[in-house]
């Protein structure tokens, strides 16, 4: 009776092994296999000549530092600028980071984050970390900052005109389709006033975003908007979803999950709402970004890789992608 008795239990015991050892086989898997939002292993997207363009037309004049005016500028142009406290980063690479569009009321700057993904030990799952970054004066940096000052001698609406795009250079391996572009209005001040005076603006309250490839999706995308958001899309034309951009710092003890919504870190960015954000292809009519006063306004433009983008996923990375920003005052 008590060798039977032993028997019974060396049996469950050797059953408790193997669906132990079976659950963790399954989860090392699904830690290996999966697709989702941000890259596998945070990595830096190479770009081997980051362009950036900035044209007006119409008469808009413009300058990258409220001195010098043109009707265009350039990558070159907006590495050149050198007023005293300027925070222009125009870095050679980018990597992903993500904002939910708040702005910092004392900079004037964007709230932007780096995030990496790990997984939790105990449970398995993924869980996302981020913390704030904020751009520096140069060429290092995950994302693009400049400022731009616009001259204008009547009330104007400014308008991305149809030409503006943000295209790849090379392979298109998706990661143009997880490009931002955010318009911040620093303010203005009046005709005649002192190039320091428009450069010290910096009251931005909000960001106008402009998605330009939000209707086109790679095939691992869609897997990845699926497995990360549970959000059933298709590579072209799909219905625009929301998402949730980062808007905190977050530490493994948080514990969060990477398809959390939770509003203590995230906020969700909306389809529409125009013109606060503009997430469509390249625009096929004149996209109103923002209206500016007589003289000279100071807006801020960012341009970033959205990490909690589904195309933001470990088979786009090392595409190379050129932000071309096209502007008018008319929309015709």
């Amino acid at each position: 009776m008590e060798k039977t008795k032993k028997m019974r239990e060396e049996v469950v015991t050797k059953r408790t092994i193997v669906i132990a050892l079976f659950a963790l086989l399954v989860t090392a898997i699904s830690l290996t296999t999966a697709t989702y939002a941000w890259f596998t292993s945070n990595a830096t997207v190479s770009i081997d000549s980051l362009d950036v363009n900035v044209s007006a037309s119409n008469g808009i004049q413009l300058s990258t530092d409220a001195t010098t005016w043109k009707a265009s500028l350039t990558t070159v142009d907006l590495k050149g600028v050198a007023y005293t406290g300027h925070k222009n980063q125009i870095p050679s690479a980018l990597a992903p980071v993500s904002t939910g569009g708040t702005v910092d009321l004392t900079t004037g700057y964007l709230n932007m984050y780096s995030g990496a993904v790990t997984s939790n030990v105990t449970n398995g799952y993924y869980i996302l970390t981020s913390t704030k970054v904020t751009e520096v004066a140069g060429t290092t940096g995950s994302f693009i900052a400049f400022d731009l000052f616009i001259q204008s001698a009547d009330p104007e609406t400014l308008y991305l005109t149809p030409g503006a795009d943000v295209v790849f250079k090379a392979t298109d391996v998706g990661l143009k389709n997880s490009a931002r572009v955010a318009f911040l209005n620093e303010g203005s001040v009046i005709p005649g006033s002192t190039a320091a005076s428009a450069q010290a603006l910096k009251g931005a309250t909000a960001a106008t975003f402009w998605e330009p490839n939000a209707n086109i999706h790679t095939p691992a995308g869609v897997a990845a908007a699926l497995s990360t958001y549970s959000i059933a899309t298709t590579t072209t034309g799909p219905a625009l979803a929301s998402y949730y951009g980062v808007n905190a710092p977050i530490t493994t003890v948080n514990d969060v999950q990477l398809n959390s919504t939770a509003v203590a870190y995230f906020k969700q960015v909306l389809p529409s709402v125009a013109p606060s954000v503009q997430r469509s292809a390249v625009p096929t009519t004149f996209t109103q970004i923002m209206t500016i006063t007589p003289g000279v306004t100071k807006v801020r433009i960012y341009a970033w890789v959205e990490g909690q983008d589904v195309d933001c996923e470990n088979n786009a990375s090392g595409s190379d992608i050129s932000f071309n920003i096209k502007l008018s005052r008319t929309n015709t």
